[in-house]
Formats: C-alpha cells, sequence, structure tokens
C-alpha cells in the first residue's frame, strides 16, 4: 500500500471513530446491543507466554450502566486445569459514574481477584501494556506498564502454552437496558514467542487472529493497530443471536488494594 493510500486509509478510519463516538446514545430504557456483555476486538489464531500493545480511550466513555473496558490478556473461561476459569489482563476500564482507570485482572481456579494500578485516566492517554510469563519461572506470570514490572509474579497454574492471547472491548450494560459508548484504540498488539519475550506483531488477518464483533459493536483498523467502538444499532435487528463469547470480563467484584501503584 503506497504511503498516500495509506493516510488516507487512516484519516478515513479515524473520522469514523470520531463519528461513531459521537454519535448520541438511545434512551436506556430501550437500551442497545445485546443484553448483557459484548465484546469487539482480536482472538489470536495460536496460544503464546504474552501478549503486548499500547492502549489508550480516544474519547472519554459514556456509560449509563455497567461498565465498558479495553483491554489485552492471556486466558478465557474454561482454559484452566479441568475447564476452570484462568486468565491475566491489563486495561482500562470506567464504570458507570467514575472516572477512567487503569487496572489489572486476576482469574484462578480458586477466584477472581480486581487491582486499580491508576484512576483519573484521561481520554488520549496511553499507556504501553503487556502480560508474559517470567522466563525460567514455568506458569508465572507478570503484568507490565510501559516498561515496568507493575505486579509481582503471580501463579497461573498450567498455563505455559495454553491460554489464548486477546486484544478486545467490552461493554456491560449492568443487568438491565443500557446505551453504553467507548472507543478504543489497540497498537502494536504482540505475542511473546517464549517466556520473557520474543515479540512478533499480531496482525488483523484471518491467518492470525479472529476478529469478534457482537452486534453494535466493531473494529476499526488504524495506523499500527486498530480501534475497537461502539456503534448505533440498526433500526430493526436482523440475524440470529450473538454466539456465546470466549473472553473472560472485568470482574463484579469489590476491588481490592493494589500491589503496585501508577498513579499519573
Amino acid at each position: 500500500m503506497g504511503r498516500r493510500r495509506a493516510l488516507a486509509f487512516a484519516a478515513a478510519a479515524l473520522a469514523l471513530v470520531a463519528a461513531i463516538a459521537s454519535s448520541p446514545a438511545r434512551p436506556a430504557s430501550k437500551g442497545c446491543g445485546p443484553r448483557g456483555y459484548a465484546y469487539a476486538g482480536l482472538t489470536s489464531q495460536r496460544n503464546a507466554f504474552g501478549v503486548a500493545g499500547t492502549l489508550s480511550a480516544t474519547t472519554n466513555p459514556l456509560v449509563e450502566r455497567g461498565h465498558v473496558a479495553g483491554w489485552i490478556g492471556v486466558g478465557a473461561p474454561g482454559e484452566g486445569p479441568n475447564g476452570s476459569d484462568e486468565w491475566l489482563q491489563v486495561g482500562l476500564n470506567t464504570v458507570a459514574g467514575n472516572s477512567g482507570k487503569l487496572y489489572y485482572e486476576i482469574a484462578q481456579p480458586w477466584g477472581i481477584k480486581y487491582f486499580d494500578l491508576a484512576s483519573n485516566v484521561p481520554a488520549g492517554r496511553s499507556y504501553k501494556v503487556a502480560v508474559l510469563e517470567m522466563a525460567g519461572h514455568t506458569n508465572f506470570w507478570r503484568v507490565w506498564v510501559n516498561g515496568k514490572a507493575a505486579t509481582r509474579p503471580i501463579w497461573l497454574p498450567e498455563s505455559h502454552g495454553r491460554l489464548t492471547p486477546m486484544a478486545i472491548a467490552e461493554s456491560w450494560d449492568g443487568g438491565a437496558p443500557a446505551c453504553n459508548r467507548y472507543a478504543y484504540r489497540f497498537g502494536g498488539v504482540s505475542l511473546a514467542g517464549a517466556p520473557g519475550g520474543g515479540w512478533s506483531r499480531l496482525r488483523l488477518h484471518r491467518a492470525h487472529a479472529l476478529v469478534m464483533q457482537d452486534p453494535g459493536s466493531r473494529i476499526v483498523p488504524a495506523s499500527n493497530g486498530f480501534v475497537a467502538v461502539t456503534a448505533p444499532p440498526p433500526l430493526r435487528p436482523s440475524g440470529p443471536p450473538p454466539s456465546v463469547r470466549r473472553a473472560p470480563s472485568v470482574a463484579a467484584a469489590t476491588p481490592v488494594q493494589p500491589r503496585a501503584r501508577l498513579d499519573p
């Protein structure tokens, strides 16, 4: 693709993102998109030993109920020992009535824990984030933010070479119809070929990744990555209901004190 054509494509994509993000929300009594959770993003076609990327909210999310989030991570419901839930993710989220936060979440066979890393994260602030299995310490992982370890070693049993890498945006309606709005930019999403690193780019191509786009959500290719956005729903929903998704979600759990803090 020529440079001029690439620049024109990037400009058109960003214009679409801006138009979608600024679209007025429908009344909360009607809601939009599927009930419960809705996702937009990529899941890798192969397992890896970590996933990294640059993440930001291009606009301030509008959350009527529940929450929205954009995150990268490994693992999913059912990927742990004996079909248990197991994942590790790091990203941005906004809960209704609150400001944006940087967080990480751990799901182990015995439960889920959520930690805040930074509060009052404004639109446009980007973080280089990663989850990575430690070299020489099989099944132990860390969260990284802006090139620094943000957690102590985290034990994920039987995780070595088994967990699916993902780069996902999500919306949860809080259990009642709602129209939540977000626009999360994912840049330079890469996979670790070995514990400790060995990074290679995860491309937006069917041979590398599966695209997840629930009704009312979509991904828009952008320079060096993609933007996951919510979009106004069609006037008359059509087609079968969305299939059950494998993506984990931000836990509806009481936050606990973080092990590390990276307040701006």
